[in-house]
């Protein structure tokens, strides 16, 4: 009987133990307010194994953390509107998939984020086809997802598949957009943006109007078709907007 209570107390001490165990973390980290002149845009890049954001929210950071997208993230108001510039280096050599966890770490350090996952039944756009049109025309070899913009918002898609055009149409619509075309191979694809979705470049007194990118989408035979799909969901319990010193 010793004996069993024994192993059950080394199997307890082994078990919180690797509970305990620490992820993997940046070297060092860089976390300050970002300047309030710098507006709302905002950049992120990695090189090697230095990560920059400059300008960024924490719901911005949290995406790139939890692998989300930006309708995936729910809290308080401060984490879609504070910004920040980060810089961190992580240990030489380190894995890419290591990295959100080191920002997921970087998160919870110097913001004090709590977090949970949930499932919820979330708004998106499913992308349908709906009849042959001339403007879908279909390309010879593999998808690149290239594309060439114009200064007049004339945009064309270059050897892109439907998996490559709804994460466009996501960015632009704001919402998840699903491919649900069944339509295989590359295509080159004709798509204006309106002045708005444009964000107002080449808005001139003289400019020519361009339809929304729904009925852009319409004109070369698809469609966006308003749904709800289930998509897991990173709530923020709480957290503080003023970051611990460097």
């Amino acid at each position: 009987m010793i004996r069993t209570l024994l192993g059950v107390g080394a199997f307890l001490s082994l078990a919180l133990s690797a509970q305990s165990t620490p992820g993997p973390t940046f070297e060092v980290a860089s976390v300050k307010p970002a300047a309030p002149a710098q507006g709302r845009g905002g950049q992120a890049s990695t090189s090697g194994d230095r990560v920059t954001m400059v300008n960024t929210t924490v719901s911005n950071v949290i995406g790139r953390a939890y692998q989300v997208k930006f309708g995936q993230i729910d809290g308080p108001p401060w984490i879609f509107s504070e910004r920040y510039d980060i810089v961190a280096k992580a240990p030489d050599n380190t894995p890419k998939d290591q990295i959100p966890l080191m920002l997921q770490a970087l998160l919870a350090d110097r913001f004090k984020l709590k977090v949970h996952r949930e499932t919820r039944e979330l708004p998106i756009y499913a992308l349908v086809f709906v009849k042959p049109s001339p403007k879908l025309e279909h390309a010879e070899g593999e998808a690149i997802g290239g594309a060439d913009l114009a200064a007049d918002g004339r945009r064309r898609f270059l050897r892109t598949s439907m998996d490559q055009l709804v994460q466009y149409l996501t960015l632009m619509t704001g919402r998840p957009v699903l491919n649900k075309t069944d339509l295989p191979g590359a295509y080159n694809i004709p798509l204006d943006l309106s002045m708005e979705e444009m964000g107002g470049i080449n808005a001139s007194s003289d400019a020519q109007p361009r339809p929304s990118i729904f009925t852009s989408v319409q004109e070369i035979g698809l469609k966006l078709e308003s749904r709800k799909a289930p998509f897991e969901v990173i709530v923020v319990d709480g957290g503080t907007k003023t970051p611990t010193e460097n």
